[in-house]
């Protein structure tokens, strides 16, 4: 009976998404579960996870200023004792870390390290950068530490946010936020570097790939386009009035040989309707299904108030090319005086997507949490 009444109700629900043509994700609340940290001892913050090619799960997280990593190897119901990736040092958070495995099945962990005022200064000799580190046992270890990019030693002159990918070739390619070389103004470009040898040595010049004169590209996610030769990564775009995502792309043959501007044909608006002015859409994290569809996540004060930090996830269905985003869901139930976010989603093989966010809804501190769901499309509501 109460197979039927759940039913029933993701039924009523889901129609008048599915009139809009295509699929939509259900929740599974009964698969909520706290990731990081272990107790409440410290705060958890910006979870990256992916399935690694032995089926287990790795999530990568910063915690008491350092970087650590935890397994799962029943597909996320417990979670292992972490691993520290990288400590925080004197002045010296080490902060929003992204994770790869490579094709001869290593690791790569890209993480920022992020300076902070002692006594009210800055230390000129402390500057925030772009570190990577491998592991060569399925993330117990962790070695052949180095230093990509460094910016300024100011809050105001930073880099942020890597994320990275491997193409086909082989070739490594790492996307950040870059505000280094703006030193007099609040611009901010996405760069990369690249490395043709599993990340062990990396191009020593920034390429910029996207900027728009007088505002802030920030927080790039790149996929390759499954069935195509394409790379797109999502950013916030804060080209109009408040941050909403947007899709950068470019082929292989384009390989990023010409910065994507502000109107150019490489950059769309990503979510179907446009959201209002006023809502801010922050921090998108981009992925895609076994069956080609794409999905995004951002965080955002829709149907909140209009306070950034008490924003949470929401996340929304694409098309094959990484195209019209609608039909957004919200996988947590946050209290509107609460926050859910530096979200992120992990695909498994078998088409389960996993949302990850940072939130106090759940307890007296942040934490990391994780939900599953799947994707529905009409003719299976209607079966």
């Amino acid at each position: 009976m109460i197979m039927k009444q759940t039913f029933a109700w993701l039924f009523l629900l889901f129609i008048p998404l599915m009139s809009m043509g295509q699929a939509a994700i259900v929740w599974d609340q009964a698969s909520l579960k706290q990731v990081a940290p272990l107790s409440g001892s410290k705060n958890a913050n910006y979870a990256r996870m992916i399935q690694l090619h032995n089926s287990n799960l790795l999530c990568v997280y910063e915690s008491n200023g350092g970087v650590e990593c935890t397994q799962s190897h029943d597909l996320g119901k417990t979670w292992l004792q972490p691993v520290v990736i990288a400590k925080a040092v004197s002045g010296v958070n080490m902060a929003v870390p992204d994770i790869l495995e490579l094709k001869n099945h290593s690791l790569l962990v890209s993480y920022n390290p992020r300076p902070h005022k002692i006594n009210g200064s800055w230390d000129t000799t402390k500057h925030f950068a772009i570190r990577t580190k491998k592991s060569y046992d399925q993330g117990k270890t962790w070695r052949d530490e180095r230093l990509v990019y460094e910016a300024g030693y100011r809050f105001e002159d930073g880099c942020w946010e890597p994320s990275q990918i491997q193409l086909p070739n082989g070739e490594i390619q790492l996307y950040f936020s870059n505000e280094g070389v703006y030193t007099h103004s609040n611009e901010q470009n996405i760069s990369i570097f690249r490395s043709r040898d599993n990340g062990l040595t990396w191009t020593t010049n920034p390429e910029i790939v996207s900027f728009t004169p007088g505002h802030r590209d920030g927080m790039p996610v790149p996929i390759i386009l499954k069935g195509t030769k394409e790379i797109l990564f999502s950013i916030e775009d804060n080209a109009g009035r408040q941050f909403k995502p947007s899709i950068i792309r470019n082929s292989f043959s384009q390989n990023w040989q010409k910065t994507v501007g502000a109107n150019d044909p490489e950059r769309t608006y990503a979510l179907t309707p446009k959201l209002p002015d006023t809502v801010y859409a922050g921090a998108p994290y981009l992925r895609q299904l076994p069956g080609g569809q794409t999905i995004l996540s951002y965080q955002s004060t829709f149907g909140r108030n209009g306070n950034w930090e008490l924003a949470c996830m929401q996340v929304a269905v694409g098309n094959n090319k990484g195209e019209d985003f609608v039909n957004t869901a919200t996988p947590f139930n946050i209290p509107l005086n609460k926050h859910g976010l530096w979200n992120s989603l992990c695909i498994l093989k078998d088409g389960t997507v996993i949302a990850l966010t940072s939130t106090d809804a759940y307890n007296s501190y942040t934490a990391i949490w994780m939900i599953k769901g799947h994707l529905i499309n009409k003719k299976e509501l209607i079966k």
